[in-house]
């Protein structure tokens, strides 16, 4: 019999971006800085209008945690989601909406 699996944790982020970078490299760089903790990606909002600035459009993504041999503390969590959003702040030149 196979041990139940830990509970997984859900956060969503957002960030304002040009229109020129691709959802995939966006995606590639949250799966980057997520590990090894980040289970799950998926793309759920694409925004353009206002407020968001001309040749700009936000994306907002459901980001799944999950250890494999535990429970996740909120801590774990948070310190890996601003890892990410550190990331696409510096590599990509989001603003990480709040």
């Amino acid at each position: 019999m196979s041990a139940p699996l830990a509970s997984r944790l859900y956060q969503d982020i957002a960030m304002i971006l040009p229109v020129e970078v691709p959802e995939a490299s966006v995606e590639q760089e949250i799966w980057q800085a997520g590990r090894p903790l980040l289970v799950g990606v998926k793309l759920f909002d694409v925004y353009s209008g206002e407020p968001i600035p001309a040749g700009h459009r936000n994306l907002a993504f459901r980001l799944t945690y999950q250890a494999p041999d535990r429970t996740l503390t909120e801590e774990e969590v948070r310190a890996v989601h601003e890892r990410i959003a550190r990331a696409l702040v510096k590599k990509l030149g989001a603003r990480v909406r709040q």
